[in-house]
């Protein structure tokens, strides 16, 4: 598999890694929102007890950073926010612009990580069943009138 290749389906699995990931961060998340927990998914992609349990080690032992990263990630934004409306000094917008993308970036980079480990105990038939997974359900979101997330 070349490079470019590996990439786009890395790139592919963090989408739905993302989604996942973005449910478990909010207050409401529950098992139904783990494609790794569900037993729907995991049937149609053959995901074994050991592998979901495999799935879910990884998912929680980063969730606890990913937390952490997105909290400082929405006070870094807060903050911008603020002096966007209160400041015009470009210098200390410029700033706080630098802290919100570092910010931002620690939560993708964490968030990539948990993907690379989640895809290595993965088969590479059950992430081309993941990604056929995920493309329909993107189909079906854009049917309802759902569309791209921004």
């Amino acid at each position: 598999m070349t490079f470019l290749v590996r990439r786009r389906v890395l790139v592919r699995l963090a989408l739905v890694v993302a989604s996942a990931i973005a449910v478990a961060l909010s207050a409401s998340a529950d098992e139904r929102s783990k494609w790794w927990v569900s037993r729907e998914s995991r049937a149609e992609l053959g995901i074994s007890d050991a592998q979901s349990a495999q799935l879910e080690a990884v998912f929680q032992s980063l969730l606890p950073r990913l937390r952490a990263e997105k909290q400082a990630l929405d006070r870094e934004d807060a903050e911008l926010t603020r002096l966007m409306a209160e400041s015009t000094d470009e210098a200390a917008l410029g700033a706080a612009i630098d802290r919100v993308e570092a910010a931002r970036s620690a939560v993708n980079k964490t968030r990539t990580w948990m993907l690379v480990r989640m895809n290595r105990v993965l088969t590479p038939e059950q992430r081309a069943l993941l990604q056929a997974m995920h493309d329909r359900h993107q189909r079906e979101r854009g049917a309802r009138g759902g569309g791209p997330r921004p």
